[in-house]
């Protein structure tokens, strides 16, 4: 005899959560929803992945997500978030301090592949907060994010997210000889990702991210209260306006920044499949942080 199927739906989920960020809810109700029902993101026939050797995943009864860099500055952001949320993860770091597990990526005698697929078991996604900008191993550190998909995937992850660099950044700095690595290893990782994770990848591309009590040069960082008054300024109408018509790295000086915590928040909803493939404005990089 036929027994009826009572999984809730995709759309079922969506709209509950919905719901509950209407009624004030708000995110974590919405998580435990997905929580509780961990095949609402891999019903039949959308985003369901298969290892490489093609064998289908079953869904998981529960998330758990690999943070690459986390301790670094979104990383930690990252961490917390799940903290809160009450996501099980594991992080690593270059150097394995705080409970972390080492992986370096400037390592060269380092399977970066290999290591991530070893790391990675049960998990239902990675986060990669991992670059860097300005040193010797920009190429290295900034594709390794790439190689890392490539044992997601192989251990059979379920969605990769990456924080990047907005699409306008690299188009202004195309002619900078010293960013040419650092942009090479973004691409590379990107293409990467997106070939491995074809139905489960979130991309997330600011031009500009703020947050913490300092300053910095390498990575450039501005602290949260002056960050606050620049992402207030610039957007207000008069300057989204004229940073939507203006050329090259003026436009990119004219958008306004985004707070650590919300690229990690949507970070956060781009593990948990709640979030769109690619995030590459202030809005919506904004809007997905609402999520969770």
């Amino acid at each position: 005899s036929h027994q009826e199927d009572t999984t809730p739906s995709r759309r079922d989920f969506f709209q509950a959560a919905k719901s509950s960020l209407v009624a004030g809810t708000g995110a974590a109700a919405a998580a435990s929803i997905l929580l509780s029902n961990p095949n609402l993101a891999f019903a039949a026939g959308e985003g369901e992945e298969s290892t490489a050797a093609g064998e289908p995943i079953s869904a998981p009864t529960k998330k758990k997500v690999l943070v690459l860099g986390g301790t670094g500055f979104v990383g930690s952001e990252v961490c917390k978030k799940l903290n809160a949320l009450g996501v099980d993860y594991i992080a690593t770091s270059r150097d394995g301090r705080d409970g972390t597990v080492a992986l370096d990526f400037t390592d060269s005698t380092l399977n970066v592949a290999s290591k991530v697929e070893d790391i990675a078991k049960g998990c239902t996604a990675v986060i990669s907060c991992i670059g860097a900008i300005g040193t010797s191993d920009d190429k290295a550190v900034n594709s390794g994010t790439g190689l890392a998909s490539i044992g997601a995937k192989a251990v059979g992850v379920q969605k990769f997210v990456y924080v990047s660099v907005a699409p306008e950044v690299r188009d202004s700095a195309g002619g900078l000889a010293f960013l040419k690595n650092y942009m090479d290893g973004k691409a590379f990782s990107e293409d990467s990702i997106k070939s491995n994770f074809s139905n489960g990848y979130t991309i997330i591309a600011p031009t500009f991210i703020y947050g913490g009590d300092k300053f910095a040069v390498n990575p450039p960082r501005v602290a949260d209260g002056y960050g606050s008054l620049v992402e207030g300024l610039l957007s207000s109408g008069p300057f989204r306006a004229l940073a939507g018509v203006s050329p090259g790295i003026i436009g990119v000086a004219l958008e306004p920044p985004v707070k650590v915590a919300n690229v990690a928040g949507a970070a956060v909803a781009g593990a948990l499949g709640l979030s769109q493939s690619v995030l590459d404005t202030y809005d919506e990089i904004n809007e997905a942080a609402g999520l969770v």
